[in-house]
């Protein structure tokens, strides 16, 4: 079985002290900080996990957010800060957006009022809400270079070019510097987790996740690891690569699974 959900969130807790401090003053929301979990967040407010759920409309627990605001009773969650304008380049994707500004899709989907989530046009300005700063987009002089890297990798595992190219966009959108909330890395946004279960059960050394040629092997390597549990399933391979087989399994698919899958499946025609 792979290791758990590919997306997983580290452990960490908040102090007490910070929730207090919200909470004196009167707040009706909780920032979540990096290493929050709705688990730890539920036992500091108080407040049950299945009303937290409820009020903030989170259909997967597992996947929470640092820097969404998180209501503790009724109403709509709103995200911390006001916000960026972001006017989108060619090429670019929903899921590449939140993990460069480190928001989430839904929420970018919610500030903008878009009908079609998988679908956003070159030169269309977006509100970004969570006023973070961006991270630095891959080098274009380099972006070449990566798509040669996936092409080559992908063959050497006997995978397909053009899906692990797909899953890589999709992921990073070919950026080699991206680091999400959740701590994975680069341009298959691999978990330092992940990469340790790669080195030793798959390819049999350390790789290190900050090499754009590591990091590419290790997605690719646990790609097909997730395929071959899968049963050459593409679906279950994809949902297994973006939430967790086991998880799938167990759960069933996520909407933002589903919506993971269909973006990736319409990005292979680009490659």
């Amino acid at each position: 079985m792979a290791p758990s959900p590919w997306h997983a969130r580290v452990r960490a807790a908040t102090p007490l002290a910070v929730v207090l401090a919200i909470l004196v003053a009167g707040s009706a929301g909780y920032v979540i900080r990096p290493g929050d979990t709705l688990t730890g967040i539920s036992r500091q407010t108080g407040v049950a996990v299945a009303d937290l759920r409820s009020a903030n409309g989170i259909t997967n627990p597992d996947r929470i957010y640092a820097g969404r605001t998180l209501l503790l009773a009724g109403g709509a969650a709103k995200p911390a800060g006001e916000g960026v304008v972001h006017r989108v380049a060619k090429g670019e994707t929903l899921i590449g957006l939140a993990v460069r500004y480190r928001t989430n899709a839904d929420a970018i989907v919610r500030a903008n009022g878009l009908s079609n989530p998988h679908v956003i046009r070159t030169g269309q300005r977006l509100v970004i809400p969570g006023g973070a700063s961006a991270v630095p987009a891959a080098a274009a002089g380099s972006r070449d270079e990566v798509g040669a890297l996936l092409d080559a990798t992908a063959r050497r595992y006997g995978m397909s070019p053009r899906f692990v190219k797909a899953v890589a966009w999709q992921e990073s959108g070919w950026n080699p510097h991206v680091v999400s909330t959740a701590n994975a890395v680069g341009v298959m946004q691999v978990l330092p987790s992940t990469g340790r279960f790669v080195s030793e059960n798959l390819v049999g050394r350390n790789l290190d996740l900050h090499k754009p040629a590591d990091n590419v092997e290790a997605g690719v390597a646990f790609l097909r690891h997730v395929y071959r549990l899968a049963g050459g399933d593409v679906d279950l391979t994809l949902a297994g690569y973006y939430q967790g087989l086991r998880s799938v399994r167990e759960n069933g698919m996520y909407a933002d699974t589903k919506r993971y899958i269909a973006n990736v499946k319409a990005l292979r025609g680009r490659f």
